[in-house]
């Protein structure tokens, strides 16, 4: 319904001008990727787990974490710790060992990225900005941190090492309700030592991934079956037992074994 009633005429066009059947489709997408993290939580263990999925391969995952969502009792603590992490990651050559991150794809990446930052340069707290460093030359992006005013004040990926960060207390509930009001339900990371309060968030997030105290990157192939839901996938995983029945058309035959007529003496029990 959404495609044949989408607003954009050659949508329709296209959809009713195809000879045959539609093709089935498997999507996986990108997502506003989401690390919540309450006042229980290991500050250590909270910024090892996003600086990995922040600014690894300079924030070129689909998995990347996109949205630091900190408890008020312990944001100040962790937000000092990231800026202190951040700052020490050299983004340049991939060839020098010394390099922790990449440049970004291409020049057009990189150009739709410095976009986002001049935009959130007026419109948030900046936490995280590297000066000094020479960007243009080989599309590289620094580590960038900034600190908005709500959940809800996140509407767009940006896929490179750009990292938003807000703060929440009250029901942890509320939190992932909101997270999934932006529609999109690839990878959640949650942050606390309550197992229980774990197993609630969890249970109530529309997310394909969810990661317990670690990093949201990497998922593992052939382990950990990888796909989202909403605005980040079309369902099946890739990797999980779901992936081939996809590609496959169910058949039900149903025979009415008296229309040809039946042994009556075998019905009979003769």
């Amino acid at each position: 319904d959404a495609l044949v009633q989408h607003q954009k005429p050659q949508r329709r066009t296209a959809l009713a001008a195809k000879d045959g059947p539609i093709v089935p489709l498997i999507a996986e997408t990108g997502g506003i990727n989401a690390m919540l993290v309450d006042s229980s939580a290991l500050p250590e263990q909270v910024v090892d787990a996003v600086v990995q999925s922040a600014f690894r391969s300079a924030g070129q995952r689909c998995s990347a974490l996109r949205l630091l969502v900190l408890h008020e009792r312990i944001a100040d603590a962790v937000i000092e710790m990231v800026h202190g992490a951040a700052a020490e990651l050299v983004a340049g050559d991939p060839a020098d060992l010394a390099t922790d991150l990449g440049p970004v794809i291409d020049r057009e990446a990189a150009d739709n990225i410095h976009r986002h930052l001049q935009r959130l340069d007026s419109e948030a707290k900046v936490l995280v900005a590297p000066a000094g460093l020479a960007q243009a030359a080989m599309n590289l992006i620094a580590p960038h941190a900034y600190e908005v005013k709500a959940i809800e004040d996140v509407k767009a990926e940006i896929f490179g090492p750009v990292l938003q960060i807000v703060r929440w207390s009250g029901d942890p509930a509320e939190a992932i309700d909101r997270i999934n009001a932006l529609g999109y339900g690839l990878t959640l990371g949650i942050q606390t030592r309550i197992d229980s309060r774990a197993q609630a968030m969890a249970a109530r997030a529309h997310v394909g991934n969810i990661y317990v105290n670690r990093n949201i990157i990497g998922a593992v192939v052939g382990v950990q079956p990888f796909g989202g839901e909403g605005l980040s996938g079309t369902g099946p995983k890739a990797g999980g037992p779901h992936y081939l029945y996809r590609f496959c058309a169910e058949q039900t035959v149903t025979v009415n074994t008296t229309a040809a007529g039946g042994n009556a003496a075998l019905l009979a029990g003769a």
